[in-house]
């Protein structure tokens, strides 16, 4: 592959028709690291202050009651704006893009996709467990339970970790539990809303294993070790180390391949110090919140999604073995070690902060704002609680 040069000279403009997501700053930081590429982004969100950013575009402001409206207007903007490539970035937006591309005018437009089939295996936990067991792919015993019906008690040995089969981000949903007890008040008096999967706990490290593929091959990838974590239980990394594992890649080859997938992924594993083996817990159909840490080390997913997605060949970039921290870890590791603000190489290259400094506007209205959310919700919480003392 020896042609991705041939489009720096050309300019590449990307649709993001669901900007709404919080993983938008993540992609666009990403693709700020190349030139020509213009970004425009549909989002229902008015206020988001990505729309203030040096690297949007355009930003546009649209609600829409139906997939119907969505699609009409990603065609509308497609033409409008020249659009080259359309890429959602969240789960959501690439289920209803994937279940509705027909009402695109210009398909051939579309990044490359998995079959809908092979979507909602990726997403589903309990689909992709069955999936798993039937393609002898390592995973943790698990126990997939309907809403409103009963796990099969006798035959869970603890502890284990309950999840939604569906992910929500960031840890929401998942809980632990010790002994039989426990489970059963969750299962009995919390109702869960929805299907939920019962994994055993695996006692070893997590481990992650980013990839684009096409047609069921590994384009490229990167592998993630955590070493930083925030003080809230089963939350994304927010420090890591880019590594290199053999028997990693060797089974997220085999399930990329039995589910042909085409697109990008973030698949979480676990060791087991057990057996000593690595087991593939989940797959997240969507980029993931250390996007920046790849494309830092060499790999720009969102971009060579973009290449791929045109069909513009590209050498494989070679990756660094770089540690990396988000803008939480880079707090937290300043808040545990003061001196560390004067390591202003480090900073500048491996963290997330050199991203802040290129899109200074953005990143201005996104501290406003928090701080004055911040301050609102502890003003109507001491408001109310005065109103009770009273």
């Amino acid at each position: 592959m020896t042609n991705c040069m041939k489009s720096k000279s050309k300019s590449i403009s990307v649709l993001i028709p669901d900007g709404e997501s919080s993983f938008l700053q993540i992609v666009v930081n990403c693709l700020s690291l190349v030139k020509n590429i213009k970004i425009f982004v549909i989002s229902s969100n008015k206020s988001d202050f990505m729309k203030y950013s040096f690297f949007v575009e355009e930003y546009i402001f649209f609600t829409d009651s139906s997939d119907e409206e969505w699609l009409n207007r990603i065609n509308h903007e497609v033409e409008k704006n020249n659009i080259d490539i359309i890429i959602p970035i969240f789960q959501n937006g690439f289920k209803r893009i994937i279940k509705h591309q027909k009402l695109l005018k210009n398909k051939d437009k579309l990044c490359v996709l998995p079959a809908l089939s092979d979507f909602n295996t990726a997403n589903d936990k309990g689909l992709l467990y069955y999936h798993m067991k039937a393609n002898s792919i390592p995973c943790p015993n698990s126990q997939v339970v309907k809403q409103n019906k009963l796990p099969n008690f006798s035959e869970i040995e603890y502890p284990v970790i309950v999840k939604p089969v569906e992910n929500l981000g960031d840890g929401r949903g998942i809980q632990l539990f010790q002994d039989g007890e426990g489970l059963k008040n969750y299962y009995n008096c919390s109702k869960p809303a929805g299907k939920t999967i019962i994994q055993e706990f695996i006692r070893g490290y997590d481990i992650g294993c980013n990839v684009l593929c096409l047609n069921g091959d590994i384009l490229t990838y990167t592998i993630q070790k955590g070493n930083l974590f925030s003080n809230k239980k089963f939350s994304a990394q927010i420090g890591l180390d880019i590594v290199e594992e053999d028997l990693i890649i060797d089974a997220t080859r085999k399930l990329m391949k039995s589910i042909n997938w085409s697109g990008i992924a973030n698949i979480d594993l676990m060791f087991d110090e057990k057996d000593s083996k690595f087991k593939i817990l989940e797959i997240n159909p969507r980029f993931w919140m250390t996007t920046e840490a790849s494309a830092l080390a060499g790999i720009n997913f969102p971009y060579l999604y973009c290449l791929t997605s045109l069909k513009i060949e590209f050498e494989n970039p070679k990756v660094k073995f770089i540690s990396f921290l988000t803008l939480h870890g880079l707090l937290k590791k300043i808040k545990n070690n003061p001196l560390f603000v004067f390591n202003i190489n480090y900073i500048m290259n491996n963290t997330a902060f050199r991203f802040v400094l290129k899109d200074p506007i953005a990143n201005f209205y996104k501290l406003i704002c928090y701080r004055l959310l911040k301050y609102c919700k502890n003003y109507f919480k001491d408001s109310n609680q005065n109103k009770r003392v009273k």
